[in-house]
């Protein structure tokens, strides 16, 4: 033994030094998701070849990694689903995952799930007002509304989903954060699900289906009392106008409803690709006063 140690490295890409390329070290993505020990890989094309490399590299830089993903392109079909491969450590069916105080399990592979919005479901949860009856349209698992069970003085949560594997694993979220009294599950289709159930009984309406939410605002402005209430309106915009169609989308709708809209919030929530990123837009809608 010469006595030197060999030093750890720091991320993923000095793991990878002298496995891989040049010319693959400037394909290596070093931002990754992660549910609790169980990380999520995009691993580009030019990289196939050497996904098992670079998630065995990935468990020996992060060693609470226990479980490492690739996802299989978009999310997929009405369920939603988020279609996994299994690179390396244990296979398992479920992720569980905290934040803000919750805990989730997760179906990997059969559900939609991104912890990058857990800033935004904590900051809706502070607006929310004592007594609200809140309806979260696109449910999943269960974050937003359970998030909302845990942080805010909210009512009641009426939560739509229409993917039965996440519905089983929201039951479980509820009866893991002991929210089943706060929280009550609607399986099926929010188009069909709001004007049978929902229709005027909320206070405030959260949509997190970005790709095609705008298709969906008729329903959320069904969900809100006659008085009104607020509605959070997610959505992908171009990067040279993010926020333009949102905008257009709101407030051609309220014209149709014949209501009135004031924009409280709006940001850039995070990118999504070269050309798009998701936003939130936060308006209230307020019944038009006669002329």
């Amino acid at each position: 033994m010469n006595g030197i140690q060999k030093k750890k490295p720091r991320n993923l890409k000095e793991a990878l030094l002298g496995r891989l390329t040049e010319e693959e070290m400037a394909f290596v993505k070093r931002a990754f998701d992660t549910l609790g020990d169980t990380a999520i890989l995009e691993i580009p094309s030019e990289l196939k070849k050497k996904e098992k490399k670079i998630a065995l590299a990935l468990t020996e830089v992060n060693t609470a990694i226990k479980s490492v993903y690739a996802k299989k392109g978009a999310t997929q079909g009405e369920f939603r689903i988020q279609p996994l491969r299994f690179l390396a450590g244990e296979k398992k069916k479920f992720a569980q995952y905290r934040e803000n105080g919750c805990t989730f399990r997760i179906s990997l592979g059969k559900v939609f799930f991104s912890p990058r919005l857990s800033t935004e479901r904590l900051r809706i949860a502070r607006e929310i007002q004592k007594d609200e009856v809140v309806a979260a349209l696109f449910a999943g698992v269960g974050p937003f509304p359970i998030v909302f069970a845990k942080n805010s003085p909210m009512k009641k949560a009426f939560a739509v989903e229409l993917n039965p594997v996440a519905v089983e694993d929201m039951k479980e979220n509820l009866r893991l954060n002991k929210a089943e009294n706060k929280i009550e599950i609607i399986e099926g289709d929010v188009k069909e699900i709001v004007p049978k159930y929902l229709k005027g009984k909320c206070n405030r309406v959260v949509m997190p289906l970005p790709k095609t939410g705008s298709t969906f605002l008729s329903e959320a402005f069904e969900c809100l009392k006659p008085s009104g209430g607020i509605i959070h309106f997610y959505f992908f915009g171009e990067k040279t106008d993010p926020f333009g169609l949102g905008l257009k989308a709101v407030k051609e709708m309220a014209k149709e409803k014949k209501k009135k809209t004031r924009v409280l919030f709006k940001r850039v929530v995070r990118p999504f690709s070269a050309r798009t990123d998701q936003i939130v837009i936060d308006f209230k809608v307020t019944p038009r006063k006669p002329q």
